[in-house]
């Protein structure tokens, strides 16, 4: 829950619609974690992109959507950052992707977020297009508008 509701963002996270959220990610997508010393560290869920409700006209006129899997959300503990945990945790997302069923992977990202953009630009994904989404701050004081970056890798 720290990794949705904790970050720069500062947005306001709606606990019943976040466990919707994870739970239908958990039955219907790939999770990974990294756990150190009996903690989670960190986490990548994914699913196919339709699950993706913001996905943009531009990637559905451009890639077959159903043949593209989405990184949903890649989190890693702030202790744990700078170690090499999201590295590991993209290796073994590629190595068990199945390359039958999907031949592009997606993932958005905070245009703000310098540090995993240039991680996901070092394992390979390149920006594609973006997005805004307006959110909520969290001390409901008004709302914010987030750039958002789709970034895109080809898999094998």
């Amino acid at each position: 829950m720290d990794a949705f509701a904790k970050g720069a963002s500062e947005q306001y996270i709606d606990e019943a619609a976040l466990d919707i959220y994870i739970e239908k990610l958990l039955n219907e997508g790939i999770t990974l974690v990294a756990i150190e010393n009996n903690q989670v560290i960190g986490a990548l869920l994914s699913c196919p992109l339709a699950f993706d409700e913001y996905v943009t006209s531009e990637i559905i006129e451009n890639f077959a959507v159903e043949k593209c899997v989405y990184v949903a959300e890649m989190m890693v503990a702030e202790k744990a950052r700078g170690k090499g945990v999201g590295r590991q945790l993209l290796t073994a997302f590629f190595e068990m992707s199945d390359t039958k069923q999907y031949s592009d992977a997606f993932i958005r990202v905070w245009d703000k977020n310098t540090g995993a953009i240039a991680l996901y630009q070092k394992m390979g994904f390149a920006p594609y297009t973006s997005i805004e989404q307006t959110k909520q701050k969290a001390d409901g004081s008004g709302t914010f508008v987030m750039q958002k970056i789709y970034l895109h890798k080809k898999l094998n």
